[in-house]
């Protein structure tokens, strides 16, 4: 994680370097992007102007670290197949079988064997630590997603500019099925609505 959340921080300060006049990047993770787009908003705030957490519902203090046994000092290499690629495509209404193949097709392309978290110290993920305008966003179909939870967590989340959006119809990869238009739209009507906010405040 602090490895992912270094190349997330240095990919912010280039945006933001090449486009001064322009305000800060808005942050968007989708499940464990959504992970890491939490820890860097709580650790570099200053970076962003909002973080957008996509099919990710912690709670709102989640404690990780290394287990019993200590990880190996090289990641394992788990072989990657169909079946893992395409677990998260769970409603067929929503999703058309030719994005299935090609997803399926591509993610054992790119990721033969399975990434692995080397997480080997305590770290702490809490609502309260962000600052930054937060969307919370997820289908409604997504098993991982817990509309207490979610509750709970914008509760905690420390400023006052914070949405919760649910996609009917749409599991965990809303953003690849007939559910995207809804997904970009709500994305987008937050990212914007933040940033005049912002103007409107100056």
């Amino acid at each position: 994680p602090d490895r992912a959340a270094a190349d997330v921080e240095a990919v912010l300060r280039w945006v933001a370097t090449r486009h001064p006049a322009l305000p800060k990047p808005a942050l968007l993770g989708w499940s464990n992007g959504a992970f890491v787009a939490h820890y860097v908003a709580q650790r570099s705030a200053p970076l962003l102007s909002s973080v957008t957490l996509f099919g990710y519902t912690p709670g709102v203090e989640e404690p990780y670290g290394p287990g019993v046994l200590p990880p190996p000092a090289i990641a394992p290499k788990v072989k990657n197949t169909r079946e893992a690629a395409v677990s998260d495509f769970i409603a067929p209404d929503v999703t058309p079988p030719a994005v299935v193949k090609a997803f399926a097709e591509q993610a054992l392309a790119a990721d033969p064997v399975y990434a692995e978290w080397k997480i080997d110290r305590y770290m702490t993920l809490t609502a309260a630590s962000l600052r930054a305008p937060v969307l919370v966003i997820h289908g409604e179909k997504d098993p991982g997603a817990d509309v207490a939870t979610a509750a709970e967590f914008l509760a905690a989340v420390s400023t006052g500019d914070k949405r919760y959006v649910v996609l009917p119809g749409a599991d965990h990869c809303a953003q690849l099925e007939d559910t995207h238009d809804a997904f970009v739209a709500a994305v987008a009507d937050f990212v914007t609505a933040t940033r005049r906010a912002r103007r409107s405040s100056w």
